[in-house]
Parts: structure tokens; sequence; C-alpha cells
């Protein structure tokens, strides 16, 4: 018996939309693994684009960039989601 999930990625794949799913994967580990420290916009090519309230939190998100983008490529090897290798920070305010 196939696993849903084989079925679901191939079915995402041949309508194109498996790169807007992976995309979407990596903002939800992204806003999991920040606890509301930020908010994730997008994701692209690579490019994990977050939003801060404050210069402060700009500024620590920067300092843990790196621990983040290893987690998010930890989760992303145990899945078909794409690797994250550059974090921008949006300040919102």
């Amino acid at each position: 018996m196939d696993k849903l999930s084989d079925f679901l990625n191939q079915s995402l794949t041949e309508k194109g939309l498996s790169r807007a799913t992976g995309g979407a994967l990596v903002c939800f580990w992204a806003d999991e693994w920040g606890m509301g420290k930020f908010k994730p916009i997008s994701y692209w090519r690579g490019i994990l684009k977050v939003a801060v309230d404050s210069a402060p939190a700009a500024q620590e998100i920067q300092m843990e960039s790196q621990k983040l983008i290893k987690y998010l490529n930890i989760k992303a090897s145990q899945s078909d989601a794409p690797k994250v290798r550059e974090i921008r920070i949006v300040n919102r305010s």
C-alpha cells in the first residue's frame, strides 16, 4: 500500500505546486522555531524573509540566524522540503 505522502508529493509536482508547499513548510518550521519573535513572510530560492517589530528583535534574529538556518535544513533533510541558505530581516516598525 502506498503512503499518502508519496501520492500527494507526486500530485503536487505534476501540478507545479511542490515549490509553494515546500516554501510554506519552511515558513511553518521557522514560525515554530521563533516562538513569536518574528513572523515568516516568504521563502524563495533559499532565502527566508522574516518580519520583526523592532531593531533589537532584528539584531537578536541576526545573531541567531545560523542556528535557525541549521534547524530548518535539518527539518528539510527529513522531508523533500527545500534548503535555506539565507535569512533576510524586515523591520515592520
